[in-house]
């Protein structure tokens, strides 16, 4: 759904945006591209260097968006901007997905990302732009086979990888009356870097934070109640986030809170 960016209410004037997090599974986003087609047309060809990306919309129009690299599966997200007249006046979000693409592998049936794994609609209930629920359900399933499908040939490539074995010339462990070391004796500076990272204990949450993966498409939202919070104060939720791994929304009580959980996942 639509996810907030912190400056204030938008100007009614700005062109509706999209923006989110790119990544490629197993490998550099350098090289990656966005191709952009608008009603079938293409309209801008990307080239990533960065994984964060931003786009600003047209209303009345259909949008396709394809993530691709070479040597990996292309996947697709199809943005409509079919508005109501009465409603394109309205101060509308800028609308966050995360998308990540495998490597492409022999034997793998990976015809299903031939659609697009997402579509972003209208919702004129809601009055916000939102994932178009029924499409998603009806490829979820599908999508996820591929995706254990991928995951599983990149752990068989990765097991049949050739290991590199580095030799060095014996050193003479004789100290020659110099001395021992003793830091080394006791073996100083041979722990990883990441050890006290990894004995630490985890952050605490009131709710699970997003993986870089999820059962449907790697895609998360937040967004913000603009109308609760400016028009209606007595509203006792500021926003919602959804993680897209079918739990559907977590409510978010304040301004504060909500600010700090997108923080906390865009710098992961």
């Amino acid at each position: 759904m639509a996810s907030v960016l912190f400056s204030g209410l938008a100007n009614a004037q700005e062109p509706f945006k999209i923006y989110g997090k790119y990544m490629v599974n197993g490998g550099s986003v350098l090289g990656a591209k966005i191709k952009i087609e608008k009603n079938g047309v293409q309209v801008k060809l990307l080239e990533q260097d960065k994984s964060k990306f931003e786009f600003p919309l047209e209303y009345d129009c259909d949008y396709v968006f394809s993530f691709m690299k070479d040597g990996y599966v292309t996947k697709k997200v199809q943005v409509s901007t079919k508005v109501p007249k009465e409603k394109q006046t309205l101060e509308f979000e800028s609308f966050k997905f995360d998308v990540e693409i495998f490597k492409q592998y022999e034997g793998v049936n990976t015809v299903i990302y031939n659609q697009p794994v997402g579509k972003i609609r209208f919702n004129d209930v809601l009055n916000e732009f939102d994932y178009d629920t029924d499409y998603t359900k009806s490829i979820q399933s599908e999508i996820a086979k591929a995706e254990e499908a991928l995951k599983e040939k990149a752990k068989e490539e990765l097991k049949q990888a050739p290991v590199v074995v580095k030799t060095e010339p014996v050193k003479n462990n004789s100290t020659n009356g110099v001395g021992v070391d003793l830091n080394k004796a006791l073996g100083g500076g041979l722990k990883p870097k990441n050890e006290l990272k990894s004995n630490s204990s985890p952050k605490n949450s009131s709710t699970p934070m997003p993986t870089k993966t999820s059962a449907l498409t790697g895609i998360v939202t937040m967004g913000s109640y603009t109308a609760a919070v400016y028009l209606n104060p007595n509203m006792k939720t500021y926003g919602w986030i959804n993680y897209g791994d079918n739990t559907g929304r977590v409510e978010i009580a304040t301004r504060e809170e909500f600010e700090a959980k997108f923080r906390e996942y865009m710098e992961k």
